[in-house]
């Protein structure tokens, strides 16, 4: 968390006191950077363009003491962009009243960016996010709250206590969005007393194939069928040699083979163009009327994806309202049509997994999955996922003894 707020303050504070963008030319660009370290020059965001090219930011200070380093590398130095308040308030310089405001809104800004604007729920399937999210209220993980108030550890651990269908929550803050991600747990089995005699039953169907039992008599094999509710190990012990009966509270862990099914569709131009795994990212402040590029580097992609996140701040996301915008560009590139049609199927068949993962309980470990696939004529593909697990399928059952 400490980190994220360094962070944050840092971009806020090189953006008031303003920045340089520069192009450095020269046959030792990996001199330039040590001899920059050494003196203390500080560089960021150094990007590669070329064997003999890079980019890098450089604040105003620093880049007066750069003179020397480029007489010593023999290299050439341009600036190709200014940023920052005092570039931006010698444009409106004959307009105090504007340039002061701006001043306080970057202070503003700054506070704004210690507080939680956004909570976010990941991975509930079962429970409800509403329940989530009125209880993360409660423990104050809310909308304006300072993130430096918060005990994450506590709150995570409180959650679990709260909400027994969970298995696992984290909270991380980003900025100034919380995710709070959840994993919800299998609901355990009936608990009956171990003074209670019992029976073992299957709580679905399968074929066994290794049983471990610690108390009760097996009355199935390795490599039979059984079905859900069909007996497993008997609680009724019968002695041939005194032909009397004792009743047993029976235990075992029974694994038996399952089965689970999963579909997935995936369309043709979903995959039509893919992503190359560049990205350039633009951080900026806008509301309706103007817009302030906390950090928008040129995008160098002849094709790209625009992926917009937007996190409104005073006043909302509208007319009025302030908003933080993160836009992430990727670089695409076409498919070849026998591409087209292999990453439609390896999409279908993702989805398909992922819907069978969704009843697989935890501690059932896959030792097979197999796909079919059905296309969808002019539109995509639909993929069948046969997953077959090992799982434990015992089940105790209490005995009504008269």
């Amino acid at each position: 968390m400490a980190e994220v707020e360094t962070l944050i303050f840092l971009k806020i504070w090189n953006y008031f006191l303003g920045y340089l963008v520069i192009r450095v030319d020269g046959l030792s660009l990996e001199k330039f950077i040590n001899l920059c370290v050494s003196r203390g020059v500080k560089l960021w965001g150094i990007k590669r363009i070329s064997y003999t090219s890079l980019t890098a930011n450089i604040s105003i200070k620093d880049f007066k003491s750069l003179p020397p380093i480029v007489r010593i590398v023999r290299c050439k130095v341009k600036i190709i962009e200014k940023r920052g308040f005092p570039f931006l308030a010698y444009r409106f310089r004959h307009r105090k009243m504007l340039v002061a405001g701006m001043a306080i809104f970057l202070v503003i800004l700054y506070i704004l960016s210690s507080l939680i604007w956004v909570v976010e729920v990941e991975g509930a399937n079962k429970v409800d996010e509403k329940v989530i999210y009125d209880l993360l209220e409660q423990k104050g993980v809310k909308p304006g709250v300072y993130k430096g108030e918060l005990n994450l550890w506590d709150i995570e651990n409180q959650l679990l206590i709260e909400l027994p269908e969970l298995s696992w929550v984290s909270i991380e803050l980003k900025g100034t969005k919380a995710i709070v991600r959840v994993v919800e747990g299998v609901k355990p089995p009936k608990l009956i007393d171990t003074s209670t005699p019992c029976n073992i039953v299957a709580s679905k169907d399968g074929i066994i194939h290794q049983p471990i039992v610690m108390e009760g008599e097996l009355v199935v094999e390795v490599g039979d069928t059984v079905r859900q509710g069909q007996l497993l190990v008997s609680g009724i012990i019968e002695h041939q040699d005194t032909q009397m009966v004792r009743y047993v509270h029976a235990r075992a862990n029974i694994w038996a083979r399952t089965w689970y099914e999963g579909k997935g569709q995936a369309e043709f131009n979903s995959v039509s163009k893919v992503r190359t795994g560049r990205k350039i990212t633009h951080k900026i402040f806008e509301t309706k009327n103007w817009q302030i590029n906390i950090d928008a580097p040129d995008i160098p992609f002849e094709e790209y994806e625009v992926e917009e996140k937007r996190q409104p701040l005073l006043g909302g996301d509208g007319d009025k309202g302030l908003t933080w915008v993160i836009r992430d560009y990727y670089e695409v590139q076409r498919s070849s049509r026998n591409d087209i049609d292999k990453l439609t199927k390896e999409k279908a068949a993702e989805k398909a997994m992922e819907d069978a993962l969704k009843n697989i309980p935890n501690g059932a470990k896959i030792i097979d999955k197999k796909f079919k696939y059905a296309i969808i004529k002019d539109i995509g593909y639909e993929a069948i996922v046969y997953v077959e697990v090992l799982e434990d399928i015992a089940e105790q059952i209490e005995l009504s003894v008269n």
